[in-house]
């Protein structure tokens, strides 16, 4: 599946974005959409999209922020899916 056909067939969970900006999400928030809102075989297909150094740079990226977007157990998940496949 493609990032676009995923974004699309996800597109529910993104709300607050206008639909006609909704492909041009970066994968940062595509991330937390998917991981807070998401079901399991979401969050599969999204990392066999975007790939687990692309994972990493995301969850590296919110290391240096507050972390308030993430329900605490999904960044949990996150934080234990990048330290076993992408350190």
């Amino acid at each position: 599946m493609t990032r676009e056909a995923f974004i699309e067939k996800n597109k529910h969970l993104f709300w607050y974005i206008r639909k006609d900006k909704l492909q041009d999400i970066n994968n940062d928030v595509l991330v937390e959409f998917i991981f807070n809102y998401g079901q399991w075989e979401d969050i599969k297909e999204l990392i066999k999209i975007i790939g687990f150094q692309e994972l990493k740079r995301v969850f590296n990226d919110i290391q240096d922020r507050r972390v308030g977007n993430y329900f605490p157990e999904m960044y949990e998940l996150l934080n234990r899916i990048v330290l076993k496949y992408a350190s």
